[in-house]
């Protein structure tokens, strides 16, 4: 492999934004999920509604099984950040294995 001074201008960039992201932000590999239940109280709407209360879920992968971890309302809006901070990353990592892909195809 060259210095990557040999790479090309729009490849750099991406590397550099990436390894920004990557060293700065933190980020989670999942899905966020919203899920309803029913909360069991006689005297609560839920009992006589057809859905019940709107919960989130993170769906992620431990150890190569699914796991549906309940995220609190309070922080909600922070996994959700990290979650989609992780989509940018993945986008990243998949224009640097084009690039790659184009430098094999060169040769």
């Amino acid at each position: 492999m060259r210095h990557r001074g040999y790479l090309p201008k729009e490849e750099l960039k991406t590397r550099s934004q990436l390894a920004k992201v990557v060293h700065r932000k933190p980020f989670l590999q999942g899905s966020l999920v919203n899920g309803t239940f029913k909360c069991g109280k006689s005297n609560c709407w839920c009992a006589k509604a057809k859905r019940g209360h709107v919960k989130c879920y993170l769906s992620i992968r431990i150890g190569g099984k699914r796991k549906m971890v309940y995220v609190p309302k309070p922080h909600e809006k922070q996994v959700r950040e990290w979650v989609k901070t992780y989509k940018g990353i993945s986008k990243g990592t998949a224009k640097i294995s084009e690039y790659c892909f184009r430098r094999i195809k060169q040769e």
